[in-house]
């Protein structure tokens, strides 16, 4: 949820409706929830990250294996996607473009790579889940 629905004031806006830039913001942690397996700002207690993310807090950028995903094009989008103020994301045109991209580069994991995903069974926020990732729409 972007940050101007849970602090409309903080932003300058009257009220808290989802908008089109809205939903871009939600799109690049959805994206990076799928490549990344865990959910974003996952290190924290459910009930303090509406407060990270209007204070600005993002996701860091995963590195080493968990990181293969997220290609510096990938990456650039997504923190413009988390941009704080709506006006300043990207249209949802630009990041399926970037997805497209970013697709034709990707090369499918070694077999048993998706077995190294570190679950923590106290942790709801882990992913246990493998998404395999493929793109049908055209731009």
């Amino acid at each position: 949820m972007g940050p101007e629905l849970l602090h409309p004031d903080h932003f300058g806006l009257k009220s808290s409706r989802r908008t089109v830039k809205s939903d871009c913001y939600a799109l690049g942690m959805v994206i990076y929830e799928v490549l990344a397996g865990q959910a974003p700002l996952a290190q924290y207690n459910k009930y303090i990250v509406p407060g990270k993310i209007i204070d600005g807090e993002r996701p860091g950028r995963p590195q080493g294996a968990e990181g293969v995903w997220f290609a510096d094009d990938l990456w650039g989008t997504l923190e413009e996607c988390w941009l704080p103020h709506p006006r300043d994301r990207p249209n949802v045109e630009a990041v399926l473009e970037c997805l497209q991209r970013a697709s034709t580069a990707w090369e499918p994991l070694p077999p048993g790579a998706d077995n190294d995903i570190q679950t923590n069974d106290e942790d709801e926020s882990c992913s246990t889940v493998s998404y395999p990732c493929t793109f049908l729409h055209s731009i």
